[in-house]
């Protein structure tokens, strides 16, 4: 089954048994600079599942790029054994190691290199509060021999070969694009020489690694802005760095700090954005291309390499969603663990310098503890609730060799999933739950949909472990309220029940800064209703979102002309709408309105769990949002931690 995947790469110095890639990104899972066991195990993973390569997250070429406080430092000669180590565990499954070497530029801030800046002119990257040292001659000439030197520790170790960053407005790319560059020496100016640097980079790489090691280039097939480096413009680079002869192939991503949301699409964005950039590169030149960027379904990746618009596919979050993803696309593609898109553990921890999770992959940097879970013995397991945290935690304790009945109150699989997937901007979180109704089909778990759990059927069934995830209730809106005030409804009777949609003004209260307000916004908006206010005490909306989440939400909620009021808090429902006070200055305004979305939050619903009590079972566990209502992430999470703790 799509054997365009699995068909051998071999050109020249890149040899790949398949055309899936693992490739770059941030984790914050490596050890003083170098590869640990915790890293070595998550990459090792993807290559037992399946890649034909991995490359590494970005290792600094230079002290003035220590972008976070956990990042491999490639000039450092005590690299080479955790390399070695590396390389080892990546070869076992016949998987070929390349090491990404880059240079952070204005992209990062001082706090952990401690030195100023370096950008090809003085302009702040907008994910940045610090303007760059526009680099002399002098520190272009120390960059240069930083790239030789990091070369020559990658040829001194067993990896097999190095891809050299110059996209997302990292340094190199910094110096490729109109924006960032204002120079007016050699190194400015039109295209050439703003490709002068990366060029010499790539001649002093190839140079110091060698004639046998791989050379790969990770360039923009575009910038995504007016004023950067455009989709010809890219394709002109690809050219020129074909034309020094030492590379071996060029993976296109896309995307600049200014829109720093559409270098890791979220769930929201289409499938494949940037297929088509790729394809432009490949079309124009001779080296093998990647293309990256959402491509998740097998289906997709297989049609990216049969179409000729890459000669590999490289997918970084679906690999991390489901490690065995390559194994699965060969033999079994149902079984696919689906990257939703969600970004909240791997985008998301990132961007609050916190080593990355995944929302429906909790073991995501645990690999080295999961090669150790033991089997055990087997068990009479119910689990009531089939929300996300119960749907896991069914599934895990099934994989794990127990006898499992999951109790479900009402008709669908799915809890406050079901509401959210209402939404076309959201609808990826329904393909995880379709994934674990599958998974729970294999694995002949005893679904029971339309049925109520009580202590005395719990008994009948012989349980000797329950897991309660019975979710949680939205709260009462406890606001005085006149007589004739608007009428308040929750978030899931908007998604799922149409509640206020014949509104002309409604207000959404948001007390969350997730989509629980958001959702209903944009479902009233849809709807037809002419005027929709959210009201945030908080400085911006989406406060609990990660910040590419964030960003995609406003945009499009405010395109489509839904209002957003900051640090305000309503505090009164009257008969014309509601009372709004300034979180500052306690100024009190009135805003028109017929329908008031309560997104305030939710309260543990946990009456099973208390007249349970231990109930004569062996052991009776809450997860998820009726221990303490939480997200998603969270309550997939406790769900596996809950099977295996049986």
């Amino acid at each position: 089954m799509y054997d365009q995947l699995f068909e051998p790469l071999d050109r020249g110095r890149l040899q790949l048994r398949n055309r899936i890639v693992f490739p770059g990104h941030q984790t914050m899972f490596s050890e003083d600079g170098i590869v640990g066991e915790r890293l070595r195990e998550y990459y090792a993973a993807r290559a037992r599942g399946g890649a034909g390569a991995v490359v590494t997250e970005i290792s600094a070429v230079h002290p003035t790029t220590l972008k976070f406080p956990r990042i491999l430092r490639a000039y450092d000669e005590a690299i080479i054994p955790s390399y070695n180590d590396l390389a080892s565990a990546i070869h076992e499954h016949d998987s070929r190691l390349i090491v990404q070497l880059a240079h952070s530029g204005s992209r990062m801030d001082t706090q952990d290199s401690e030195t100023p800046l370096w950008g090809p002119s003085g302009v702040k990257s907008a994910s940045s509060v610090e303007p760059p040292h526009a680099m002399g001659r002098a520190e272009i000439d120390e960059l240069l021999n930083a790239y030789a030197v990091c070369c020559s520790i990658a040829a001194r170790s067993d990896v097999d070969g190095v891809e050299v960053h110059a996209a997302h407005e990292y340094l190199l790319g910094e110096f490729l694009s109109p924006f960032n560059n204002r120079r007016t020496d050699e190194y400015g100016g039109d295209l050439e020489n703003r490709a002068r640097l990366l060029l010499l980079v790539l001649e002093r790489a190839r140079e110091a690694l060698g004639n046998t090691k791989v050379l790969g280039l990770r360039l923009n097939g575009s910038d995504l802005t007016e004023d950067g480096l455009q989709p010809e413009d890219a394709v002109r680079v690809a050219q020129l760095a074909e034309a020094t002869g030492v590379l071996d192939y060029v993976s296109v991503s896309a995307g600049t700090s200014r829109d720093n949301y559409m270098i890791v699409p979220p769930m929201d964005q289409p499938a494949m954005p940037y297929v088509h950039l790729a394809s432009a590169i490949r079309s124009a030149i001779d080296l093998p291309v990647f293309a990256v960027g959402r491509i998740k379904h097998p289906s997709d990746a297989a049609s990216v390499i049969a179409d000729g618009h890459a000669d590999a596919v490289a997918m970084a979050r679906a690999l991390i969603a489901d490690p065995e993803w390559g194994n699965l696309a060969r033999k079994d593609p149902a079984r696919i663990r689906p990257c939703i898109g969600c970004n909240q553990g791997c985008q998301g921890f990132l961007q609050k310098v916190r080593p990355i999770t995944c929302a429906v992959n909790p073991d995501v940097g645990k690999e080295a503890a999961v090669l150790h879970t033991r089997r055990m013995t087997p068990r009479h397991v119910v689990v009531v609730g089939g929300g996300p945290g119960g749907l896991e935690a069914a599934r895990e304790a099934a994989t794990l060799g127990h006898s499992v009945v999951l109790y479900e109150a009402t008709r669908r699989l799915g809890g406050q999933s079901v509401a959210a997937c209402a939404l076309a901007s959201r609808r990826e979180i329904g393909d995880l739950v379709e994934w674990y109704r599958r998974e729970l089909g294999r694995l002949d778990v005893d679904v029971r949909c339309n049925t109520l759990a009580d202590h005395e059927s719990l008994t009948e069934l012989g349980a000797t472990d329950v897991i309660i995830a019975t979710g949680a209730r939205p709260r009462a809106l406890e606001i005085p309220a006149t007589e004739r005030a608007p009428r308040v409804v929750t978030p899931v009777d908007v998604m799922l029940r149409s509640a206020g949609h014949e509104a002309t003004r409604a207000v959404v209260i948001d007390e969350i800064g997730h989509f629980q307000a958001y959702g209903p916004a944009e479902m009233l908006i849809d709807a037809g209703v002419n005027e929709v206010v959210v009201v945030t005490s908080q400085w911006f909306p989406g406060v609990w979102l990660d910040t590419t989440t964030r960003h995609s939400m406003v945009l499009r909620l405010r395109g489509k002309g839904v209002r957003f009021m900051t640090t305000s808090a309503v505090v009164a429902l009257t008969d014309s709408g509601v009372d709004i006070r300034d979180v500052f200055t306690g100024e009190v305004s009135g805003l028109a309105s017929e329908v008031v979305v309560a997104a305030i939050g939710a309260e543990p619903e946990t009456t099973l769990w208390d007249t349970l009590g231990t109930g004569g079972f062996d052991s009776v566990t809450g997860v998820g949002d009726c221990v303490a209502p939480r997200t998603l992430l969270e309550a997939v999470r406790e769900g596996r931690a809950a099977a295996r703790a049986l």
